[in-house]
Formats: C-alpha cells, structure tokens, sequence
C-alpha cells in the first residue's frame, strides 16, 4: 500500500511516522517547503537571531531513512486526480497513490490594503519569510511594526526588538491584546510588560495603510490609521490571522468551508483523501493549533491502516475537539490561557459560572479561573 502525503508540515510528517512502522505501506510526502519539518513556533528565534535555521530542524536525514519515509522538497502539487488516484506535480509528473493525505496547512493573510503591495510589507510564516524580514531589518533597523496584536504577532514584535530595530509598534484592532485569552486585567498586564520591552502597543486601531519613503516610492516606510495618525515602519509584520490552503482540495471535488470538510476519523468527503493539521476542518472548526495537529495525526494514520485491513477493529480511534490551549513566553513573560478563560456578557450574567481572580501585589502574575456549575 502506497500513502502520499501532501504537506510536511508537524501534521503531515506525524501521520508518515505513525505509518511508517507497517512494512507493507510505503510513504511519499511532496511539499513546496525547500527545508525539511522544522518547528513553525521558533521561527522568531530566527528572527530575533537566537537561533539559526539549522537549530530549529526537527530531524535529522537519518531518522527520515531510519523510518523509510521519502520526503520530496521544492515539490508543489498542482492537481489531485481522486477516481485515476494519482497527484500531479509543478513538474508535470505523476505520482500514484493508494490513500492520499492533505496536510497542506494554512497561509497568512494579506489582505489588499493600499500600499500592502510595497516592499518592506511581510507575512511571516515560513523560513523564507523569517530570513527576508531579517535581512530586512538589518538594512533598515530605525522603526518597525506589527499588525496584529494576537500570540504571533506579540512574538513577532519581540523578534523584532531583538533582530535590531531601534522602535516596535504593536496596531490591534481589538479593545485589548489577546481578547480571546485574557481579560482586561490580563491584557493590561502584559501590554505594561511590552512597554517595559521598549515595545508600543495600540489597541482599537485600524490601519489604513502604508505609505511609500520619501526616496523610494517602491518601499513602505509607514503605517497610516484610519484615524489619520502615521507612524514611522521601514519593516512591517502583518500577522492578521491565517487561512487554510484548500485550493487542491475544492479542484479536486472535495467538500469545503473554511477548511477541507473531515469527520471523526479525518476522511474527507472522498474516502480514499484524508486531511490533517491547519487545513483541516471538523464540525465547523478549523483549530490551526499544533496540539490539534498531533492529535488529528494518529487518528488520520489509524484509520487508513484498517480501511486498508491492516488494523482490526476495535483499535482506530476518531478524533474530538481538541480543547484550545495559548502559550506564550517571550522576553520574561509566561502565558497560559486553556479553555474557556473570557466569558461573553451573557455567559456571565447566566450564573452558570463562576470566576476566581488573584494579582500578586507587585502586579508580576496574573491567575484566572473560570468554573463551570455543571462541569
């Protein structure tokens, strides 16, 4: 039995690992990515200059023999065939399969605002992207922003700091860093944490724009609100959420919504195809969280093992809804948020919770909790 995975991604390459212990399956994975897995999270290391490309490699090429997993980078795959069961590659080959996993993530949002075309405007989600913004800052360290102020782009802002930018700003369009996550309370904790970094943060913001340097028109050199305010940017992050990269999936006939449609045992509407990771989405949700990832991952393998009857009954598993986890530490600062940590107003005004809150005098900690009557 031959498996393609489509994505090398920590979705992706754990379904080839949980594959590869069966010595009659063979697994393929095909990716654009020209690096093997490495960990997306530690890519502001890079940034920051922490850590170097080679520090964040998750395996090393004898653990990929060692497991006889075949991973093809610089390998886009252009179209899917679901009834000849074959891919098709950028290159005009193709590539049979008898199961086919689409681990194909989730690209950044860049959305079309005026100027985002100039250079100097970045998304930071793949190694190329982190190595760019880093060549970018060393030739223009005097000022740097970030759009978006959630997990990422708090992380971003740092690396920045750290990568030599001599100013950071943070623009957030919600009332509050991390609206999601943390409270009021919360995220005026951490917002004092960041300015202690030397790193502004604005919240209730809209950006208009970007506006082009006075000497080169084809680079942006400044972030422009909608309220009319500007602000010096010669490297600007846009870190304003994520989508999941369905487009082989909807060519080749698959159900889609905001993701690539799965049920509990990660097959798609064609129960040949399953899909794992970022671009995957079961009853409604797509997590885009890693801890999702690695429980969806088993689950994908388990199961195509006993739909090809190599598994017995009785031993696949299906997947539930992964309970939403946020960490963060970067710069002295250790976040946590798990669960249900902000109630709606409605919410709070059921009675069907209860909220417990503790400051430590000298405003260094923060604890939360949120219980439920019914729990």
């Amino acid at each position: 039995m031959h498996v393609v995975i489509i994505g090398n991604g920590i979705a992706g390459i754990n379904v080839a690992s949980a594959l590869s212990g069966v010595e009659t399956v063979s697994v393929e994975v095909f990716t654009a990515e020209t690096r093997q897995l490495y960990s997306r999270v530690r890519l502001p290391e890079v940034l920051a200059g922490t850590s170097e490309p080679d520090d964040i490699v998750f395996h090393k090429p004898e653990w990929y023999e060692k497991k006889n997993i075949t991973v093809h980078t610089a390998s886009p795959v252009t179209a899917i065939d679901p009834d000849g069961h074959t891919i098709t590659l950028e290159e005009g080959k193709s590539v049979p399969w008898d199961y086919l996993v689409l681990a194909t993530g989730a690209s950044a949002n860049h959305p079309p605002l005026p100027g985002a075309d100039l250079s100097g405007i970045h998304t930071m989600r793949t190694m190329d992207d982190v190595l760019t913004i880093r060549s970018r800052c060393k030739a223009h360290p005097e000022s740097a922003s970030v759009i978006g102020g959630g997990l990422l782009g708090l992380e971003a802002a740092r690396a920045l700091k750290g990568a030599g930018a001599k100013s950071v700003r943070v623009f957030e369009i919600a009332p509050r860093l991390l609206p999601r996550q943390l409270d009021e309370a919360g995220a005026s904790l951490l917002e004092k944490s960041f300015s202690a970094m030397g790193i502004d943060v604005l919240c209730d913001v809209q950006t208009e724009g970007f506006l082009p340097a006075a000497d080169d028109s084809s680079r942006a050199s400044a972030v422009k609100l909608k309220d009319s305010r500007v602000f010096p940017s010669d490297v600007t992050i846009l870190s304003m959420g994520v989508h999941s990269n369905t487009e082989l999936a909807k060519s080749a006939g698959l159900a889609v919504n905001r993701g690539i449609v799965v049920d509990n045992r990660m097959r798609t509407s064609n129960p040949a195809i399953y899909a794992v990771g970022d671009c995957a989405e079961f009853d409604g949700i797509v997590w885009g969280i890693i801890p999702a990832a690695l429980e969806q991952a088993p689950v994908a393998a388990k199961n195509i093992l006993h739909d090809a009857g190599l598994l017995p009954d009785g031993e696949t598993p299906h997947y539930v809804q992964t309970v939403p986890q946020t960490a963060l530490k970067v710069g002295g600062i250790e976040l946590m948020s798990m669960g249900k940590a902000v109630l709606t107003p409605e919410e709070s005004a059921s009675g069907a919770f209860t909220e417990l809150r503790r400051i430590w005098p000298d405003g260094s900690r923060y604890e939360k909790f949120v219980l439920s009557a019914t729990a």
